[in-house]
């Protein structure tokens, strides 16, 4: 049986009003790709000795067929989701590389002259963080903190 695997990959903009959250965020991000890595490799390991047969050809499906612009396989469902688990773990591979990248380097965009007010633009194209926009038209919004007591009358 195939388990359902993968990660939902985000391509967009998202704010941040601080380099610690941007860096936190990445870092949950990383921790997130690697589980789901490590959770898909479990997957295809599993299989693997289960079939006792090495390789692609215990992944390799035939029972592929072309239906419009999608590709349906109704023989060898097994296989057919061994591929897709295989060709998901692959994918993922670059993905961590970057991510991990980035983080590593990040200490280079926290010592830039960034002034204090800004924000900061994240863009991610398929869950890879790919640039950061020092925003400093739209500043940190301010937080106000109430402090009251209450009395029973």
């Amino acid at each position: 049986m195939i388990q359902d695997t993968g990660s939902s990959l985000y391509t967009g903009v998202i704010r941040f009003y601080s380099l610690p959250d941007v860096r936190k965020y990445l870092k949950e991000q990383l921790e997130r790709y690697q589980r789901d890595f490590d959770r898909s490799s479990n997957v295809i390991g599993s299989l693997l000795r289960n079939e006792g047969q090495r390789g692609m050809e215990v992944i390799m499906s035939k029972g592929w067929a072309k239906v419009g612009a999608l590709f349906v396989n109704v023989e060898e469902p097994e296989k057919g989701g061994m591929e897709v688990t295989f060709q998901i773990v692959t994918e993922m591979k670059p993905r961590i590389a970057k991510t991990e990248e980035v983080l590593r380097t990040f200490e280079s965009v926290e010592a830039l002259p960034i002034p204090s007010e800004a924000s900061f633009l994240l863009y991610l194209r398929g869950g890879i963080p790919e640039r950061l926009v020092v925003d400093t038209t739209e500043p940190r919004p301010e937080i106000y903190y109430f402090k009251g007591d209450f009395a029973t009358v």
